[in-house]
């Protein structure tokens, strides 16, 4: 009995691994045509292949540079640290009030943050994950999915950056409220 289970385990793998090595060979022969036939029509049009080339490098890049939700943290982190050095009478308020925001709403445990391979989002939720009333469930209660991101998008991440973040962070040890006090000529 042992033996005639044995025969046919062994019968089916060989089966099954000639077949895996056929599949492969064939694959690895289709993508060397593709390669050759691509090469050949970069030699015809190389304007277009120079385009295309450039294009698929920039999404590498992009894909590559994409913020993770652990860089985005990373991030924040060394934002604090930055405005720790500037004393608070000297902190800008849109810089401040940037900071509060997103340190409110990860303490609340409501910015969720979404790679799309080529740029990240930070989106503020209306409800923590966890809360289960009545009006963060029932779906008549909502907006439209589209709507509900597009009003409640944070920050946009690509290429390495959080752009709202660093326009937030252009002028951050320069308090604009003493300088909206100072005489018109002295601005």
């Amino acid at each position: 009995m042992q033996r005639m289970a044995a025969a046919s385990v062994r019968g089916f793998f060989q089966r099954t691994g000639t077949s895996i090595k056929e599949y492969f060979q064939r694959m690895g022969n289709d993508y060397a045509t593709v390669a050759r036939e691509t090469a050949a029509g970069a030699k015809e049009r190389p304007l277009k292949a120079g385009i295309v080339l450039s294009g698929l490098g920039f999404l590498t890049y992009a894909y590559r540079t994409n913020p993770t939700e652990l860089e985005m943290l990373d991030y924040l982190c060394e934002r604090r640290q930055q405005m720790v050095l500037v004393p608070n009478t000297e902190h800008n308020p849109t810089t401040t009030k940037e900071l509060v925001s997103r340190d409110f709403l990860l303490s609340q445990k409501r910015l969720h943050h979404y790679n799309l391979w080529f740029f990240s989002l930070l989106v503020a939720g209306d409800y923590n994950d966890n809360l289960r009333i009545y009006s963060s469930q029932d779906s008549n209660l909502k907006d439209w999915p589209w709507t509900e991101l597009w009003r409640n998008i944070v920050d946009v991440g690509a290429l390495g950056k959080w752009y709202r973040m660093d326009n937030a962070f252009v002028d951050y040890d320069i308090n604009t409220d003493e300088i909206n006090l100072l005489p018109d000529d002295q601005r």
